[in-house]
């Protein structure tokens, strides 16, 4: 062969193909996504934890107050407890309102509204209008107890936002 076929026979350089428009593999896509899945679990998770945190905090704070009045059966010290525990929970769940100011029945029709009904005016929760400051407590114990567990689970949703933010 004489040098004239042998330069015949060269070939350009060929140039490689173009990369596809899509350059991870599908294993790494996969992978990806599953991290993705993952992340937003735990954060939801997290979140909802969050959220219940101040919801199961009130709670516990309810219940201790009746175990407290279980141990000494002071029906004035429970509904003074009650008040003040009423209060802080309703400032937690209701920034947006101006709750520090009301008193008496303002604050029942507060909490009437927040319930649903008329148990805190017209019911026994209307000892948080003033009763709390007499010598002595006319109502039942557990039915105090009973309506404020009512009332917590009643604004439980405004409590789980206040919670996520």
């Amino acid at each position: 062969m004489t040098s004239a076929e042998l330069l015949l026979e060269l070939k350009d350089i060929a140039a490689p193909d173009e990369p596809g428009w899509w350059l991870l593999a599908p294993g790494q896509i996969a992978i990806g996504l599953l991290v993705a899945a993952v992340i937003s679990i735990f954060w939801l998770w997290t979140r909802r934890r969050r959220a219940e945190h101040l919801v199961n905090q009130a709670r516990r704070d309810l219940l201790r107050i009746g175990q407290a009045y279980e141990g000494d059966g002071d029906g004035m010290q429970l509904a003074r407890e009650l008040s003040r525990w009423l209060r802080q929970v309703a400032l937690l769940a209701f920034p947006d309102r101006r709750l520090e100011a009301i008193t008496g029945p303002e604050w029942l029709a507060f909490l009437d509204e927040t319930i649903g009904d008329a148990s805190f005016s017209r019911g026994p929760g209307g000892v948080f209008a003033d009763a709390i400051y007499q010598r002595q407590m006319r109502e039942d114990a557990d039915q105090l107890l009973a309506l404020c567990e009512r009332w917590l689970t009643a604004i439980r949703p405004r409590l789980r936002t206040r919670g996520i933010g």
